[in-house]
């Protein structure tokens, strides 16, 4: 399989195709130019973006608190939080 990027790139993707250590993602929250839009709304002040910062040590409270429907946003677990 063949993956095409923005400006015409692509990437090879299957066994053996991908150098080691190597990830494709794609996103599945919209298109590039409604990102745009989004971030310039949080520029704005106009979106309110909700992070619970965890340390490593705590990163395991932090995965509870996600598995029990706790997590008010997002949770980012910080190596040297």
């Amino acid at each position: 399989m063949v993956i095409v990027g923005i400006g015409g790139g692509v990437a090879q993707v299957g066994f053996g195709a991908i150098a080691f250590d190597a990830a494709v993602r794609a996103p599945y929250w919209g298109s590039r130019s409604e990102l745009i839009e989004v971030l310039e709304l949080a520029r704005a002040g106009v979106v309110d973006v909700h992070v619970e910062t965890y340390s490593l040590d705590e990163a395991p409270k932090a995965y509870e608190r996600l598995h029990a429907g706790k997590v008010n946003g997002r949770a980012v677990i910080l190596p040297n939080g």
